[in-house]
């Protein structure tokens, strides 16, 4: 997967501004006197949000966002960004989104600097500028700020590289659960990175994340039990972690589970899954996958032999042999890992 999954500039849509406020993990609190008074409302009108009642919560949210209420103000951009009950209107949730910033409300903080490394919604790819942000939010706690703004400093993107500044703050966002954090983390652990390397900690990180669901993490879960490293080897624990991912989209455990059919690891051989498996992951650009499907088409193995198909397979393939090294690590946008 690619290290910095952004997306490039171009006109502000209503995906992107969704993207923007997916990135929220929790919609923060107002500042000042008002925010105890209108706790209430608040809380009844996210209430009604989650029961899908839009127009019932949204005079209750713009009064509140009028007193300068910054929780309010989130929700709204999520109303408008989304058009949720009302018609989308991305200029009005930029709006919102910016005042809530203003108001120092962290989770907005992280969602225009998601805005910003996406180069997305009409602003321009700012790596120093989402940097900013979510620096604004790390120094709040907030564990996204936390998780993003180390990939910013292991990958020196928008601030000078600073490995260990990335572990520290890895580790922040893993402290208080958060799943991007424990995965980064478990990564660094894994390859040494930061940190001695210490597998069995890398396991330990990657299945807190894979347990709530992380999909990154599910498939490190199943390429360590595969590899047995930090884990005893294990194909069949292996392959029901793979299928977990592969299942939600995850090409490089389509990949290695089409790997497991083809060599009846872990699972009984079928080359009927085999292919079914490794034809997703070549479809998502998984170049290990490309190259064994041409192999099998070639030679009539697992595959009715097409040497047409084989050479459409083989010329997706850059001319140098191998694939490119995979990073684990990743920036905590909205959550597509």
């Amino acid at each position: 997967m690619p290290r910095s999954p952004h997306q490039t500039a171009r006109p502000l849509s209503k995906l992107a501004m969704s993207l923007a406020v997916v990135a929220l993990l929790a919609f923060g609190g107002g500042t000042g006197p008002a925010w105890a008074d209108n706790a209430s409302d608040l809380a009844m009108a996210r209430l009604a949000m989650a029961r899908h009642d839009y127009a019932g919560a949204l005079p209750t949210l713009t009064q509140l966002a009028g007193q300068g209420d910054a929780g309010a103000m989130v929700e709204l951009s999520k109303i408008y960004g989304q058009g949720l009950g009302v018609a989308v209107d991305q200029d009005k949730a930029l709006a919102y989104l910016r005042q809530a910033v203003e108001k120092g409300n962290a989770q907005a903080q992280v969602g225009l600097a998601v805005l910003y490394d996406q180069g997305s919604n009409g602003l321009p790819k700012d790596p120093a500028e989402a940097a900013r942000l979510y620096k604004l939010a790390a120094d709040q706690g907030n564990a996204r700020g936390q998780v993003s703004l180390g990939w910013h400093y292991e990958n020196g993107s928008g601030v000078p590289k600073n490995v260990a500044e990335a572990v520290r703050l890895y580790t922040l966002g893993a402290r208080q659960g958060d799943p991007a954090g424990q995965t980064n983390l478990g990564w660094m652990y894994q390859n040494g990175a930061g940190v001695p390397p210490n597998p069995t900690e890398a396991a330990r990180l990657y299945k807190q994340a894979a347990s709530q669901g992380f999909v990154r993490a599910q498939g490190q879960m199943g390429a360590i039990y595969l590899a047995g490293v930090g884990v005893p080897k294990d194909p069949v624990e292996a392959a029901r972690w793979n299928m977990m991912a592969a299942e939600r989209g995850w090409v490089p455990a389509q990949f290695a589970l089409g790997f497991q059919y083809r060599q009846g690891e872990g699972v009984a051989r079928d080359d009927a899954q085999a292919l079914h498996w490794l034809r997703k992951a070549a479809d998502g650009g998984e170049q290990g996958a490309i190259a064994l499907l041409a192999q099998m088409y070639e030679n009539g193995d697992g595959a009715p032999k097409d040497p047409a198909e084989a050479r459409r397979l083989w010329a997706k393939l850059p001319p140098t042999s191998g694939r490119a090294p995979r990073r684990g690590s990743v920036l905590l946008l909205p959550n597509a890992f």
